[in-house]
């Protein structure tokens, strides 16, 4: 059997396959999306565009300009 690695959505909640979820990470203070899924840093999923919208507004860490 083999293991899908899951992740949570940082606005909705919702678990789902991590290739699912779109990676972001904060670079330089900013929100910026993961695509290779390999930045270093804390990394926040959303599942949808609705979510990516919401997400840096959950995020007490990213500065807003």
């Amino acid at each position: 059997m083999v293991r899908v690695p899951a992740r949570r959505c940082r606005v909705c909640r919702k678990n789902l396959p991590k290739t699912e979820l779109t990676r972001w990470t904060l670079q330089n203070g900013k929100l910026e999306q993961d695509m290779k899924q390999t930045a270093t840093g804390r990394g926040y999923y959303s599942c949808s565009e609705r979510c990516a919208e919401i997400l840096p507004k959950t995020i007490k860490s990213h500065k807003k300009d």
